[in-house]
């Protein structure tokens, strides 16, 4: 076993004790779904920030920039910043004051319980998917390190996120994603300086051409729009956004948390997108575009730093994978299937959820 591979297998065994170790603090249901309602400023910035920043962001930002340039990628991370933003300026407060549980539980108190039910299970879907895509990023990432079959490496990744997942819930996932928001900040970061020091003035010349920092798409201005007005407007009533509101501790927690999180996912968002504009001219010709900051690592990164980047790719999908597992979990839970036996305990509720 190889110091890549040992790496991989440490920051496994580090989410799954986590994870057991934070299940002794679920009692009741608000505890597995939102973490008590305790959650301080600090866990809620890098929870908010660490769910958001999944491998869309830097697979995929940074792998449709180096092919297309600025226009490829309007989503990450501009229009999914913005989409934090609004949260924090707008809905965060007023939500957080409703005391819901779920998005879903808003159409309760707003219209009807069927249509609470309606409307969890048409978000459902949408949460699995985002899980399913992440599982496959994170089986082809552990793959390409540790060599394993890439089904097996799936199968391997789903079970370590549904093991922690189950085990503690919200607390869990939100303390998890501070370890991963943190080494995502810190690899991320390791690699844009060791690849800037790489960087010469041809390379910025053939990089920054007018042509790639160009960040509106070809065609109609509705297409356009479109192309900002969908991440922006479809996630910012996500569950998996949501939820973090209204685990704050306080509304001007869940408020500043958003816009502390939109700061910081624009700031570091802008690492892929940069690396993706530079790596077509430090790595030219690649096969396979979403590889780009994989293969850049490996290029230019001393071994300890490989490892911590690997890491951080890790900590960038699992921190998305766990989040909308407990979203759709908590969406037919609470939403569809508690309705139907309103009379059941805490525990029982709890074991529902997992």
């Amino acid at each position: 076993m190889n110091a890549t591979q040992l790496g991989i297998l440490a920051y496994i065994v580090l989410q799954l004790g986590l994870g057991f170790l934070l299940s002794r603090r679920i009692h009741t249901e608000a505890d597995y779904l939102l973490a008590g309602r305790r959650l301080g400023l600090s866990i809620s910035v890098l929870t908010l920030f660490s769910t958001w920043f999944g491998a869309e962001a830097c697979l995929g930002a940074a792998g449709v920039i180096y092919q297309e340039g600025l226009s490829g990628s309007v989503a990450d991370p501009f229009a999914y910043g913005i989409c934090l933003l609004l949260m924090g300026l707008f809905f965060a407060v007023p939500l957080w004051k409703r005391n819901l549980t779920t998005l879903a539980d808003f159409f309760r108190q707003r219209y009807a319980p069927s249509v609470a039910q309606l409307a969890a299970v048409l978000m459902i879907p949408s949460s699995l998917l985002w899980a399913a895509s992440q599982m496959r990023a994170f089986g082809q990432v552990l793959s390409a390190s540790s060599h394993l079959d890439i089904s097996v490496a799936i199968t391997l990744s789903a079970a370590v996120v549904v093991i922690y997942t189950i085990s503690g819930g919200l607390w869990a996932d939100a303390i998890t994603d501070v370890v991963q928001g943190l080494m995502l900040i810190v690899g991320l970061t390791s690699l844009f300086v060791v690849v800037l020091m790489q960087t010469t003035p041809e390379h910025l010349s053939i990089a920054f051409t007018a042509e790639r920092l160009n960040l509106f798409q070809s065609g109609s201005i509705l297409q356009q729009l479109e192309a900002w007005l969908v991440p922006i407007c479809g996630s910012v009533v996500a569950q998996e956004l949501v939820a973090r509101a209204l685990a704050a501790k306080s509304a001007h927690v869940a408020s500043r948390s958003a816009l502390i999180a939109s700061a910081l996912y624009m700031l570091f968002g802008t690492i892929p997108v940069l690396l993706g504009l530079l790596g077509i001219a430090l790595l030219p010709n690649l096969s396979d575009a979403e590889k780009l900051l994989p293969i850049a690592a490996h290029t230019y990164l001393p071994p300890v730093l490989y490892v911590l980047f690997i890491g951080a790719l890790f900590s960038a999908i699992l921190s998305t994978v766990d989040s909308t597992l407990l979203a759709a979990s908590a969406l037919l839970a609470h939403n569809v299937i508690l309705p139907m036996r309103p009379d059941m305990s805490e525990t029982a509720k709890v074991r529902i959820n997992a």
